[in-house]
């Protein structure tokens, strides 16, 4: 127990300080917003109308996640409105999942193979690929089902240590998991696979005792033992599988009710497309697990393109595929009586068998690792729902990638320093076990060092972009948000104008055309007013379309540069009253008091300028006053307001 305090302690404090520097990290534009102080039911805190709305409201982002909202809820309430304590918040869930893990891995080995447990978990925490999960806010969904699928598993254990209010606490962390995130819906076969880890490390005595039970009944007896065994091994799933199937009919109607959206096909690309974006994904993943190179956010694979590195994905997926098939298809047999074993363990015949004699924990690793990897990232993988530009993300690996640790504690490095064995199975030298542990160790430290600049890459929209785009420099949505920050620097308009353009041509879309007609606006070149009524014509054509308000204050500008008063007033006017508007209206504001005075409206401007000389900013603020004492001195002074 000692050991084991230590080992998580130390675990715990380094993961810690790895991902301390995200307190000083800002919101990304990347839902972060969407899920924190523009969520109508959070950015108010904690209340029961909030709690309510997050449980009832289906369709706020297109995913079902109410304790994640809540969540949400208690940072503002306890500590504001400010990115730094929902990053903390994100750390402090990393290294509890990090703790879970590690006591779970503890239990399916029984205390043994202590160091290569403690370094297969802190392979998983300090990897890379963890980064986005960790240090993006909106990821905060993904922390949150791991934690409690992790308590669910713990208190799961295995059926003959199983109580009633074992088998209560591990429903109930099921459904908190679910109400997380509803990728949890794969818990059934994560239970599954902590039962059959815990059964293959049954001891011989154990086996023996239940034997000489078993010889003890008659034939009836028997039978009736038998399924008696069966209803206990499989009734207690059945509640895991209908919060499953509960969770999977809710995601399915989120996914194709997004508020804000019209709705949309449950399958948003073909079959085959489907199945060869899993592949890549796979692949890829796997990949950049051992060689961790190139991990940034917002992968994409845009239908009906193929992707640069989906070849390696594929090449990848086929290789690990050959070598799975290769080196374990002849234990399928030992695999298949060790399910039976599970399944029917009171046959003295199948207990006796001889192929069940010679299995081992070390030989259904593999098997168990791999059903851990593939249920936990089914979900994600755009084969049951829908499946757009994106190939995957590394915070959908979060809990798969826990398999390494299940494997290891179940087969991985040796029992103790006196069990030391060579590939000839004879006694292995001190120095050659220290040597693969100094490796190992050095391994670990490295995908912590390599972690390092990826953690930084998140401290804002543009650093995380930026890294996107050293790697995938097509990414259309990386484009338009480096291009937007370049826009908002001086003497960068122009950068960011011809990113943004980049975006709109590999990945056209409304927000983009928005923010790129509102930046050629901005700077206010008259070459660019065809170009800027294009972009926005089917917003000039409805103004309730532009519920940003980004498009028709671009508009607004637009016209009024060109002395068009009147349109530029309707546009600025609804441009302020947007729904969703993102930005300050202020300086939306102090244009439409310029064209109201304009337009001979000097008592609406006066009005308008008067509310701006109440503004917290200095700059509106100061032209506002100015304004106002111009138009005291000449009420029929023209107003232009850059």
């Amino acid at each position: 127990m000692k050991r084991f305090l230590l080992g998580a302690t130390i675990l715990a404090a380094l993961v810690g300080l790895l991902y301390a520097p995200t307190g000083s990290f800002g919101f990304l534009h990347l839902d972060d917003h969407d899920y924190t102080f523009l969520c109508p039911f959070v950015h108010g805190g904690l209340s029961w109308g909030n709690i309510k709305e997050a449980f009832t409201n289906l369709s706020h982002g297109g995913v079902w996640m109410p304790l994640t909202y809540i969540s949400y809820m208690c940072d503002i309430s306890l500590f504001g409105p400010g990115a730094g304590p929902h990053h903390l918040v994100n750390v402090a869930l990393h290294m509890v999942n990090a703790m879970l893990l590690l006591t779970l891995a503890w239990r399916l080995a029984g205390g043994r193979r202590r160091f290569w447990i403690v370094l297969a978990v802190a392979f998983w925490a300090f990897h890379p690929q963890r980064v986005e999960a960790v240090a993006w806010i909106a990821s905060r969904k993904e922390l949150l089902w791991a934690a409690f699928t992790l308590a669910g598993l713990l208190f799961w254990g295995s059926a003959d240590r199983r109580s009633a209010i074992r088998s209560i606490a591990a429903y109930l962390c099921c459904a908190l998991a679910c109400m997380s995130k509803p990728t949890a819906m794969c818990f059934p076969a994560l239970a599954l696979c902590v039962d059959l880890a815990m059964r293959s490390g049954i001891c011989p005595s154990d086996s023996e005792a239940r034997h000489t039970e078993d010889a003890k009944y008659t034939e009836g007896g028997k039978h009736i033992a038998l399924m008696r065994e069966l209803r206990s091994r499989i009734f207690p799933y059945l509640p895991l599988l209908l919060m499953a199937i509960a969770t999977g009919a809710l995601a399915m109607y989120s996914q194709t009710h997004p508020a804000g959206h019209e709705v949309r096909a449950i399958f948003s690309a073909s079959l085959p497309w489907r199945l060869l974006n899993a592949i890549v994904a796979i692949g890829l993943s796997l990949f950049q697990m051992i060689v961790p190179v190139g991990i940034h956010i917002d992968y994409r694979a845009v239908p009906g393109q193929w992707p640069i590195h989906g070849l390696l994905g594929c090449l990848t997926f086929v290789s690990c595929l050959v070598l799975v098939v290769g080196a374990f298809s002849f234990k399928l047999g030992a695999w298949s009586v060790a399910f039976a074993h599970i399944s029917c363990p009171q046959d003295p015949h199948k207990a006796q068998s001889s192929k069940l004699k010679a299995l081992s924990s070390k030989h259904q690793a593999p098997a168990i690792s791999i059903l851990w990897f593939l249920a936990a990232l089914l979900p994600t993988l755009g084969i049951f729902g829908s499946f757009g530009e994106h190939a995957r993300a590394d915070r959908f690996l979060y809990v798969p990638m826990m398999a390494v640790a299940v494997a290891v504690a179940m087969a991985g490095g040796d029992q103790d320093r006196r069990d030391h064995r060579d590939h000839r199975g004879k006694p292995a030298k001190k120095w050659q076990s220290l040597a693969m542990r100094s490796m190992a160790g050095l391994y670990v430290a490295t995908l912590a060092v390599i972690a390092w600049p990826v953690i930084d890459s998140y401290r804002n929209d543009e650093s995380v972009f930026r890294r996107a785009l050293l790697f995938d420099p097509d990414n259309g949505r990386a484009l338009a948000h480096v291009g937007q920050a370049e826009c908002a620097q001086r003497n960068g308009i122009d950068r960011g104008i011809e990113h943004l353009r980049r975006s709109q041509a590999v990945r056209p879309r409304d927000d983009t055309s928005a923010q790129l007609a509102y930046a050629l606006a901005m700077r206010g070149h008259s070459g660019d007013f065809g170009e800027i009524r294009r972009l926005c014509s089917k917003f000039a054509c409805d103004h309730t379309l532009d519920r940003k308000g980004q498009a028709l204050e671009a508009l607004g500008i637009t016209a009024m540069r060109q002395r068009r008063w009147n349109e530029a007033i309707g546009c600025l006017y609804d441009s302020i009253r947007a729904p969703n508007r993102f930005y300050s209206n202020e300086d939306a504001m102090l244009k439409l008091a310029a064209c109201l005075c304009n337009a001979g409206r000097q008592a609406e401007a006066t009005k308008w300028l008067e509310q701006l000389t109440r503004s917290k900013r200095n700059d509106i603020r100061g032209k506002a006053i100015q304004s106002l004492e111009t138009l005291k001195r000449n009420p029929r002074t023209v107003l232009f307001l850059d």
